[in-house]
């Protein structure tokens, strides 16, 4: 199902550079909503984000000029609304595989979209879909990435690239560039493979895939192991010798 609007895409070939805001997402609507049509593939990347948003309501912390932070532009009208989260597995399947460039370090995609190196954190992902009729209409996709930061107070299940190679001096508008590219490889693939095949290549990525593992549900501990997502997004989990489907704010995963 190929769309040849997007054949000769470049993701970032319009960059916004912005010193300070309160939020790349907020930003980048506001400029969808006030000015005339952004072309698909425009970037916003901040020197520092100081209301930055994450899954669940939750808000996104970074040192100033130490960490990549940055919401990408995207049309994708080929792909129907009942198969978004196709869109999120790709986005993750392409940050997952720039980092393997980056480590020798097991990542895997821990659902929905965060980004985790063994069992630490070093990226956060949160995209917001526009939907108009039976299409989406745009998607803005907010990354966050921990780059040159190496204190997170007392977190620790959380790294940086940093932490990781032991080196502070990264090029953050380099690296930006290169995760654009990555984007944009896993973008034209979701529209030439389709929405099935990323959504398999983002269960072999799944954080505690196989294992029995500790959730909160309902208010309550108990353990699971991790089947795969479906195609509606939920995750699928063997609890209790059976199999449940749960949204995001269903489960939690119990990291230590």
């Amino acid at each position: 199902m190929q769309n040849n609007n997007i054949s000769g895409l470049i993701i970032g070939q319009n960059t916004i550079y912005l010193d300070k805001v309160a939020s790349t997402n907020d930003y980048l609507r506001e400029l969808l909503s006030n000015f005339k049509p952004l072309a698909e593939g425009t970037a916003i990347l901040a020197e520092e984000q100081f209301r930055g948003k994450g899954q669940r309501g939750s808000t996104w912390i970074s040192e100033p000029g130490k960490n990549l932070t940055t919401s990408i532009l995207l049309k994708p009208h080929f792909l129907p609304i009942a198969q978004q989260f196709a869109l999120s597995a790709t986005i993750a399947i392409a940050t997952a595989n720039w980092l393997k460039s980056k480590t020798t370090e097991p990542v895997t995609v821990k659902w929905p979209n965060d980004i985790y190196v063994n069992s630490k954190k070093i990226t956060g992902i949160l995209i917001e879909n526009k939907l108009k009729g039976s299409k989406i209409e745009a998607s803005i996709i907010g990354i966050g990435v921990n780059i040159n930061q190496i204190n997170f107070d007392t977190a620790t299940t959380i790294t940086s690239l940093a932490c990781l190679t032991d080196r502070q001096n990264y090029n953050i508008k380099e690296l930006a560039q290169e995760l654009f590219q990555f984007i944009q490889q896993e973008y034209q693939t979701l529209d030439k493979q389709g929405s099935q095949h990323q959504l398999d290549r983002y269960n072999e990525l799944l954080f505690w895939k196989g294992k029995e593992k500790p959730f909160l549900i309902a208010g309550t501990k108990k353990m699971g192991i991790i089947q795969q997502v479906s195609m509606d997004g939920k995750l699928l989990v063997l609890v209790e010798n059976t199999l449940q489907a749960f949204d995001i704010k269903e489960i939690t995963h119990l990291i230590t």
